[in-house]
């Protein structure tokens, strides 16, 4: 059965969410999505280290509902659009439209002007088959 894997980068410039989705678009692929808690692991252990603070990822409210900055369809499964890690929240407090990640994974939303580092999704996935051999006895 073949793995999914998605790559995140995680970028130490702080930005606004819209200058991040930018820099993530013109160098990778957009923002980070995240579609599961597998993928939201990786993206803890990606960005361990490297930040003790806070950092974009892809999800945005465009007033109507919570959405992902990766607009693609063909790219995600169904039910991987609505994958949520919020820590209570949202509560979109005088306008708060864009979700930053904190160092344990939990999701917020906050300002869009605020600057904060990011992380990115680069969409170079690839499948990776896990083979298994069995022995017998007889």
């Amino acid at each position: 059965m073949p793995l999914y894997l998605s790559n995140y980068h995680f970028v130490n410039e702080s930005k606004t969410w819209t200058e991040a989705q930018r820099y993530c678009r013109q160098n990778y692929t957009d923002l980070a999505t995240i579609e599961n808690m597998e993928e939201m692991n990786r993206l803890i252990n990606t960005v361990n280290g490297s930040n003790n603070g806070s950092a974009w990822i892809g999800l945005y409210d465009d007033v109507n509902s919570w959405g992902w900055s990766l607009e693609d369809n063909d790219f995600y499964q169904e039910g991987q659009r609505d994958f949520r890690n919020f820590y209570h929240e949202p509560n979109n407090a005088g306008n708060e439209l864009c979700v930053n990640m904190d160092y344990n994974g939990k999701w917020f939303d906050y300002l869009c002007d605020n600057s904060y580092p990011f992380v990115c999704y680069d969409g170079k996935t690839f499948y990776m088959y896990i083979l298994s051999f069995l022995s017998v006895k007889h």
